[in-house]
């Protein structure tokens, strides 16, 4: 839970910074929470929606969680091609940032 704290542009300096330290074809794996493209009334929505209620009002007003396609366009902003997310729960994704 890094980035869900942070803003996108803390977050995009962070992966740029990650992004220079990595060598050719290495990975960065992170794991937040994703919030669907499209919200639903379903358990894990609500509890998503929940979250960035809570990140945004306890922790930073300019914090939030994000959707798949939001990490992804971060990662393409700091430079990594290729990005995939693996689903673990209905909460969490290991995000790959790759070189």
């Amino acid at each position: 839970w890094v980035c869900v704290t942070w803003t996108d542009e803390e977050c995009k300096q962070a992966l740029k910074n990650c992004y220079e330290a990595l060598p050719v074809d290495g990975k960065l794996i992170v794991c937040e929470p994703v919030l669907p493209e499209v919200t639903d009334e379903s358990q894990r929505t609500r509890a998503l929606l929940g979250g960035d209620i809570y990140i945004m009002t306890m922790y930073r007003s300019k914090g939030k969680h994000r959707t798949e396609q939001e990490f992804k366009q971060l990662g393409i902003s700091a430079g990594f091609p290729h990005i995939r997310a693996f689903y673990i729960d209905s909460f969490f994704a290991i995000l790959e940032f790759r070189k």
